[in-house]
């Protein structure tokens, strides 16, 4: 917990500026619940949370770690910049919250150390759950404000790269950090995100937070053969559509050409996925298809959205084992 607080102090000092106070403290209070709460200076955490122990988690994940760095990231977003409580500001707080907490678990542990983190908190969409809600703008549930506006800022980190991503939130930051009115809105974000979006990746901004987008996309084959030239070919028959649902849980398919992470991987290392062999985007339109690619070694596993980046509630079909 202590490792978390001064990682998290050290990134976010030099992305988002100053820790505004002398001192910060975790306060522990009795109670057998292991919740936090990260006020002004404090984080306080219920007696149940010191208990947790990440050197016995079979997963390999140091979730006290990511919490600390969750309630350590109010300290700016929701401490600093105070958002409107309006529809919507939950994604000021709770979102970016965890969006930069998944920052700070990277660069203290590790990108592996992130996948195992993304995966587990991603098991919460595999419970059942209508798909019926609001777009990310106008967000106040919980479960879409610790899950899916993360998942989302997560996307768009992978999709156009950090620096951007950084730069708005910078820009959201200094311009709404003295909790003067007005106060920012989820549309201040989204403004922002939207100045440093290509237009290439408009309607996944669109997609992700002005729409209640579900894709589903499944690797039905995936088949593989030696080249005279040396290295494999690998075909793979892939099926997408992506869908719109409103808040009466009715679904309307939108048509597709976007920009899809297909994926190639090596031998598994235990119980890790192989090396990335293959890792780039390609325009998958709606239905089946079929993509044809070299790799230089023969590949185990392949398939579409590996790294899950798009919110899919179906996640255990894109990746499919390869057959001679």
């Amino acid at each position: 917990m202590v490792r978390s607080v001064q990682a998290s102090l050290d990134h976010f000092t030099r992305e988002l500026g100053p820790y505004p106070y002398r001192q910060v403290r975790l306060v522990e209070h009795a109670s057998q619940g292991n919740s936090l709460h990260g006020a002004p200076i404090n984080v306080e955490y219920e007696e149940g949370f010191s208990l947790f122990n990440p050197d016995a988690d079979p997963r390999g994940i140091d979730f006290s770690f990511a919490v600390v760095a969750h309630e350590m990231a109010h300290q700016w977003w929701g401490n600093q910049l105070s958002p409107a409580n309006v529809e919507g500001g939950p994604l000021l707080s709770e979102s970016l919250a965890w969006y930069s907490a998944l920052s700070v678990v990277r660069e203290s542990h590790g990108e592996d150390h992130l996948t195992r983190l993304l995966s587990m908190m991603r098991e919460s969409y595999l419970s059942p759950r209508a798909r019926a809600g609001v777009p990310l703008l106008r967000v106040y549930d919980r479960f879409l404000a610790y899950r899916k506006g993360p998942f989302a800022m997560y996307a768009l980190r992978e999709y156009m790269g950090a620096d951007r991503v950084n730069t708005a939130l910078r820009r959201l930051f200094e311009a709404h950090r003295s909790a003067a009115p007005p106060l920012p809105t989820s549309l201040d974000l989204y403004r922002e995100l939207r100045a440093v979006t290509p237009d290439s990746l408009r309607y996944l901004l669109v997609d992700l937070f002005e729409a209640n987008t579900f894709w589903e996309l499944e690797t039905k084959r995936v088949a593989v053969d030696s080249v005279p030239a040396g290295g494999w070919r690998v075909t793979l028959d892939v099926s997408a559509r992506k869908v719109a649902v409103d808040t009466a849980g009715v679904a309307a398919h939108v048509p597709m050409n976007d920009l899809i992470e297909v994926g190639v991987f090596g031998e598994e290392k235990g119980e890790r996925r192989g090396e990335p062999l293959y890792l780039r985007m390609h325009r998958i339109h709606s239905g089946e298809q079929r993509i044809v690619l070299t790799v230089p070694r023969r590949p185990m596993e392949a398939g579409i959205d590996p790294r899950h980046l798009l919110i899919d509630t179906k996640v255990d079909d894109n990746l499919k084992r390869a057959a001679p």
